[in-house]
């Protein structure tokens, strides 16, 4: 049976799709991100295409006056209809595409025996109540994706009655999370909250640590939320130095924090925001890097 986790790439998500037959199946795009006109996924060609049964508007609390740019719920195929169209197979492609991109169309693909209309309903309401005052777009893939690192079980009692809800991580995978009935209402922890606040810098630092790693592991969105978080504990940081120091501590065998050269330079940064920390270390001399590299050797010794 599909589990919370699964990862199997080899079967399609028109397979995943079909392998519930019993149910509504969904495309959930988000038109904040534009795409071309051209692209069968594009709003206008989904609603000219015969296949699509209906496209429902998600509202969202904090676009009251801008409907058309709340998420749409596309009805791909009602309970007991097979579900095959020529782009479907394509959307994995293009949700892959964008997967590190700050703004992502194609949210994810979801499967419930709960018809358009409602669905709708009770997705606005779990976007707009999440977390207490603050409109929380978890359909959005990379605070999917940490929500279900951080709290599978209380992401699942929200999701419902969406039964599957596939979606494209930010390393390319198709993942899966179920949905399942709650008993009460999820509240998430204050950690979960206060990652889904920080996801401007969070996605930043993928995108930093890609560009020195092209091959991301598979957890590194959940590495990438635990390493800023964590300097943020260590002292008060503008956004860039953050973002290089944590790329530093995902990046280096070496932990430059505990020679005292970097400890000086960090001190410096704290008092003064507008130096770059990046600039203060480049220029660190050869001596303090060899030190560095000797205490690392001594310590995997």
């Amino acid at each position: 049976m599909e589990n919370a986790m699964e990862l199997d790439q080899k079967i399609t998500i028109q397979d995943r799709l079909n392998q519930h037959p019993n149910s509504y199946r969904y495309l959930l795009l988000d038109p904040l991100k534009s795409v071309s006109i051209i692209n069968p996924l594009h709003l206008q060609q989904l609603q000219d295409a015969p296949e699509v049964r209906a496209i429902y508007t998600v509202l969202r609390g904090d676009l009251p006056h801008s409907p058309q740019h709340c998420p749409r719920l596309v009805l791909l195929a009602y309970p007991g209809e097979h579900c095959e169209f020529s782009w479907l197979a394509s959307s994995e492609d293009y949700a892959r595409s964008e997967m590190l991109q700050e703004k992502r169309y194609l949210c994810g693909w979801l499967c419930s025996t709960t018809a358009p209309e409602q669905l709708a309903s009770e997705l606005a309401e779990r976007f707009n109540n999440l977390i207490e005052n603050t409109v929380t777009p978890f359909f959005e893939p990379l605070r999917f994706e940490l929500l279900q690192a951080m709290e599978p079980d209380g992401l699942a009692t929200c999701l419902w009655p969406v039964n599957h809800w596939w979606y494209m991580t930010s390393t390319g995978d198709i993942c899966v999370q179920t949905g399942k009935v709650a008993e009460e209402k999820w509240v998430p922890a204050s950690d979960t909250a206060l990652t889904q606040q920080e996801i401007p810098g969070i996605f930043s630092l993928l995108q930093a640590w890609q560009l020195v790693r092209p091959v991301l592991p598979m957890d590194a969105a959940i590495n990438a939320a635990n390493t800023w978080l964590n300097i943020e504990e260590t002292g008060h940081f503008e956004k860039e130095n953050r973002n290089f120091l944590s790329l530093c501590h995902l990046t280096l065998a070496v932990d430059i924090e505990q020679h005292p050269a970097v400890r000086a330079l960090l001190e410096q940064v704290i008092a003064n925001p507008s130096l770059r920390l990046s600039r203060l270390v480049s220029a660190l001399p050869d001596a303090v890097w060899d030190e560095l590299e000797k205490s690392d050797k001594t310590s995997a010794a």
